[in-house]
């Protein structure tokens, strides 16, 4: 080593590595050298991993396998070994994999039967139509339950400023209702307003049916190859609501044949959370509504029409796979 120093470290690496040794391992040991440490790594450093045995492992298999509530270190303080030791035993050996749980409505069972009834409905009536459908949903200042806003990275948590590792919660924070309608051609003109300012029939009619859906449909949808669904709020389906739809001859789902608490079916559910993550990206926050206003509009220009297109694909394979199979299980296909 100090025969070769004066021709530095690379010297000796690439010297090594000709050798068939890590370009890691040769670093390694130079910086254990220069350290003052001896290169010679003693064996049996560090914790012995337990070794399972084959009744052991199948009690893990057991207790883990298709189970709720269990967790790698709960089992490594059952089983007395390290998290690690588990975490590589279910990867590797026992093939296990982790995954995340999925929110979904709670439904009754009567609620399950009469979706799957509905959905088969809708199927067999809309199956060769575009769907449009209209949404409500609430913008606040900020956002920080949006995936990537509400962690932080830090060494020493102590030192880290406030307006970092504490969500600010106002009580009453003044939030924005948007309202749009969607199909797989695009994106309605918004209505956007101040929270406390509900979508009562008349302003549905006006404002959102009126001056925004009939314009995007006779723009998108020319050829009557559309239908029109939205959700069951009471404005939807008025009596005023649909005599205005019917007057107008727009193809409509009728509240009968509408199932209730089943947004897995309604990709503007998705839509929702697409434009969040958009406007709240990278944790931005807004000073006012107006400029929340001009930031949700921005967003929503940016769209691309394919990321539209996406989704708002696959309506009627959902609606196809609901009166087929168990609705709860549809959100993870």
């Amino acid at each position: 080593m100090n025969q070769n120093k004066k021709f530095g470290k690379t010297y000796t690496v690439y010297h090594f590595v000709q050798e068939g040794e890590a370009r890691s391992t040769i670093f390694r040991l130079i910086n254990r050298y220069e350290s003052g440490i001896s290169a010679i790594v003693q064996n049996g450093r560090g914790r012995k991993p337990k070794i399972l045995t084959e009744e052991t492992k199948k009690q893990i298999i057991k207790i883990s396998k298709n189970k709720n509530g269990v967790s790698q270190p709960a089992l490594a303080r059952m089983f007395e070994c390290s998290q690690p030791h588990i975490n590589k035993f279910l990867k590797n050996t026992a093939r296990l994999k982790c995954y995340k749980k999925y929110k979904i409505p709670k439904r009754t069972e009567l609620q399950r039967e009469k979706g799957r009834e509905k959905c088969s409905t809708l199927y067999r009536k809309y199956k060769k139509f575009n769907f449009i459908m209209d949404d409500e949903s609430y913008f606040t200042q900020s956002h920080s339950t949006i995936n990537g806003n509400n962690h932080y990275y830090s060494n020493d948590k102590n030192l880290v400023s406030p307006k970092v590792r504490y969500r600010m919660v106002k009580k009453f924070e003044p939030k924005l209702l948007v309202w749009i309608a969607i199909s797989r051609f695009g994106i309605s003109k918004p209505l956007i307003r101040k929270s406390g300012l509900a979508i009562d029939k008349e302003t549905y009619i006006e404002e959102c049916l009126e001056e925004r859906l009939i314009p995007f449909i006779r723009k998108h949808h020319k050829d009557d190859d559309y239908v029109f669904w939205p959700d069951l709020a009471s404005a939807h389906y008025a009596r005023d609501t649909i005599d205005y739809l019917i007057e107008k001859g727009i193809n409509h789902v009728d509240k009968e044949e509408n199932p209730a608490n089943l947004p897995e079916v309604r990709p503007i559910e998705k839509f929702w959370g697409v434009l969040k993550g958009r406007v709240y990206k990278n944790n931005w926050q807004a000073k006012n509504l107006v400029e929340l206003e001009k930031r949700i509009r921005m967003c929503l220009d940016e769209f691309d029409p394919s990321t539209i297109q996406t989704i708002m694909s696959g309506v009627s394979k959902k609606l196809d796979y609901v009166r087929r199979n168990n609705i709860i299980e549809l959100r993870h296909k």
